[in-house]
């Protein structure tokens, strides 16, 4: 039997640490969907019948889900979505790899599927056919996405369903595009659904074989999305092929920050202990894997950790020290600047620390501060120098996106 214990829903970013800690790290409930939001949230999901559900589904046959009980979905609880995988989901996220071209950084997206088009296209790197199909048309550019896909937005599995194809369709040309695992990510394996949008829950919903007379059940719909973002649910696993941290040539990428001491435990292991927990890996004494608290349990973790990404420095000591132990963390991985999502810039995308950090999560998303798209891109120069840039700098994007209905 699922748990029954939810958490009222909290749209909109606060700007605080809201860790998982200890709670996720013994296997945290399910958490309380507001039911005072029942009403507006059934009105919504009518309103939002023509989601198409092919649209949700991983191509290539890598997921087949089905509902336990598919011939009575409307019972109070839906106990399991059983994910059928195929090909090798033992394998671990990478933690290094070459890029020959152009780099590009996307912050995070919440579930905005407008702005992770506006963000595709201001790197240049996707076409839209007449058919409205979005294509791959970046050449050797690698793509890394910040993280943060979920929460706050409606579309977040589209989000993730367009990144892997456009992934498979950029190693045809030398490319690349990975997703990090923001707090965001964790959140919603832990069971933490605070920041899930009515939106959201319909999507993950039909994503798992429900009817649309299923989207009336406020609380089925709740338990479906537990069902699929658990560890070893469908989502979890997609999820754990992504990386906590990414080392692409001599930049990292990571959520929140790095710190020494995250190196000093190893990224390569980080990366792995994320990916078995999502999957609900078998231990050695027979229980199930557990989330690295340096990868997601507190303020201090590679998701959560706001030392690096908050806009400015409180005082020149704390600037001081936090470069200094950034500066130790980069030479340890022989990187030279770290790019981070997390917090949101008031200001626009910046850097910090004579440019050994770059803060790219601007509040894009409709769901935060629906600000206008930018980028960040690393190209070699000549001279064989990276050269880093913010794009399109402060111009605005070309609005017009492929619709979902």
């Amino acid at each position: 039997m699922l748990p029954q214990r939810v958490v009222r829903a909290r749209p909109g970013w606060s700007g605080q640490n809201h860790a998982p800690l200890f709670g996720c790290l013994a296997s945290s409930p399910l958490r309380r969907l507001s039911k005072t939001s029942n009403r507006a949230a059934v009105s919504y999901q009518q309103d939002r019948r023509h989601i198409l559900q092919k649209i949700l589904l991983f191509s290539g046959g890598q997921l087949a889900l089905r509902a336990v009980n598919p011939a009575n979905t409307n019972a109070a609880y839906v106990e399991e979505v059983v994910s059928e995988t195929v090909g090798s989901v033992l394998d671990y996220p990478p933690t290094r790899v070459t890029a020959t071209g152009r780099i590009v950084a996307v912050g995070d997206l919440h579930g905005d599927w407008q702005k992770a088009i506006g963000a595709l296209r201001a790197a240049d790197v996707i076409g839209i056919t007449p058919e409205d199909e979005v294509v791959w048309t970046g050449g050797d550019t690698v793509v890394v996405q910040l993280g943060d896909v979920l929460d706050r937005g409606d579309h977040e599995i589209a989000i993730v369903k367009l990144l892997r194809a456009l992934d498979e369709q950029a190693r045809t040309q030398g490319g690349a595009v990975y997703m990090l695992n923001g707090n965001h990510e964790s959140l919603n394996v832990c069971g933490d659904f605070r920041y899930v949008t009515p939106g959201a829950l319909v999507e993950s919903a039909l994503y798992a074989g429900l009817s649309q007379q299923d989207l009336k059940d406020w609380e089925l719909l709740a338990r479906v999305r537990y069902a699929v973002y658990k560890p070893g649910g469908p989502m979890a696993v997609e999820l754990s092929k992504n990386p906590t941290v990414l080392v692409v040539n001599d930049t990292a990428f990571a959520h929140g920050g790095l710190l020494p001491i995250h190196v000093n435990y190893g990224l390569e292991r980080l990366n792995a202990e994320v990916a078995s927990w999502m999957r609900a890996d078998q231990t050695a004494d027979g229980g199930k894997a557990a989330p690295p608290f340096l990868a997601m349990g507190d303020g201090s973790s590679v998701m959560w950790n706001r030392t690096l990404s908050r806009e400015h420095f409180p005082n020149q000591y704390e600037k001081f020290h936090a470069c200094n132990a950034l500066q130790q963390a980069l030479a340890k991985i022989g990187a030279q600047r770290l790019v981070v999502g997390h917090t949101p810039q008031i200001g626009g995308a910046n850097c910090e620390c004579e440019g050994k950090v770059w803060r790219i999560d601007i509040g894009m998303s409709y769901g935060v501060l629906n600000r206008p798209v930018q980028i960040l891109e690393i190209r070699k120069s000549e001279e064989g120098k990276a050269q880093v840039r913010i794009l399109p700098d402060a111009a605005t994007v070309e609005t017009t996106v492929p619709d979902l209905f």
